[in-house]
């Protein structure tokens, strides 16, 4: 059975994540001494991000189903709409909180250390 499963992330992925990085890079200078993001900083970075993405990609901001008039408000009360801005911005933000996360705890934080079960049990 292989294991290595090459599987190859989205196009939108490999736009974002390297600003994303460098969004982070930039703001370690401000983060607090303790390593907590506040909700404020994470919000300034995905706007920062999202605003590249913009610059790089302008069709995420034109939504042809934004400009469509919407027919019945009944309809629109029953579903909120989510445009390409918003689900760009929510991929921007998991991929941002992921890294950070990351950085956070660079291992498994579980409680194994090296060398974990050679140990005998007995």
């Amino acid at each position: 059975m292989d294991y290595s499963l090459n599987i190859p992330y989205p196009e939108l992925y490999y736009r974002i994540y390297p600003k994303v990085i460098s969004a982070i890079s930039r703001s370690t200078d401000n983060l607090s001494v303790d390593g907590n993001v506040s909700e404020e900083q994470v919000d300034k970075m995905v706007d920062e991000v999202y605003e590249q993405m913009l610059a790089e990609c302008p069709e995420i901001g034109e939504d042809p189903m934004e400009r469509r008039q919407r027919s019945s408000r009944y309809k629109a009360m029953q579903r909120p709409y989510y445009g390409r801005g918003r689900l760009v911005r929510d991929i921007i933000s998991i991929i941002l909180i992921s890294e950070l996360l990351r950085r956070r705890y660079p291992y498994n934080y579980y409680g194994y250390g090296p060398g974990y079960g050679y140990e005998p049990w007995y």
